[in-house]
């Protein structure tokens, strides 16, 4: 009777610890994404809140032939830059489809920083230190590039979405 007994508790203990298992496993495969921020909603909030001027948004073969993004991989992405030719501002927000293309992404952000502050040193001092106030921000697999003379401010927003 008591081997019966300890045979009962044997199967009863691994159908318990069976039952564990699979409950973790099913709550591992099933987390809740991380909802993406909606970059168009926050792009706008800049031109409202910001002190942003008329820019123009770049198609995807534009953004692909100055800047080497591939934007149709990206399951979000705007790219603006200042109408005026004579002001460097620009905004990217660009939501990647993965960290290391956010990573690459930020790489080149960064980059075009360094391209502009090294333009605009000697030619057009008043931009060179709006190049120098440039704000690259990542937040995941979101990344901001933010040129502009109120990238501080613009920059608090994106953090705050």
């Amino acid at each position: 009777m008591e081997s019966i007994l300890k045979k009962y508790i044997c199967k009863i203990t691994a159908v318990a610890i069976l039952f564990c298992i699979s409950v973790l496993c099913t709550a591992c495969g099933t987390q809740p994404k991380q909802s993406s921020v909606d970059l168009q909603e926050i792009y706008e909030q800049f031109l409202e809140e910001g002190s942003v001027p008329e820019m123009s948004l770049l198609s995807s073969e534009r953004v692909k032939k100055l800047y080497g993004i591939d934007t149709s991989v990206c399951p979000q992405a705007i790219f603006a830059t200042c109408n005026d030719g004579l002001r460097i501002d620009e905004i990217w927000l660009v939501e990647a489809e993965t960290q290391d293309a956010a990573e690459e992404i930020e790489t080149i952000a960064r980059g075009r920083v360094n391209q502009l502050l090294h333009e605009t040193e000697n030619y057009l001092p008043d931009q060179y230190a709006v190049a120098k106030q440039a704000e690259v921000l990542r937040n995941g697999k979101t990344v901001a590039l933010l040129i502009s003379p109120d990238a501080t401010k613009l920059a608090a927003l994106f953090e705050k979405a």
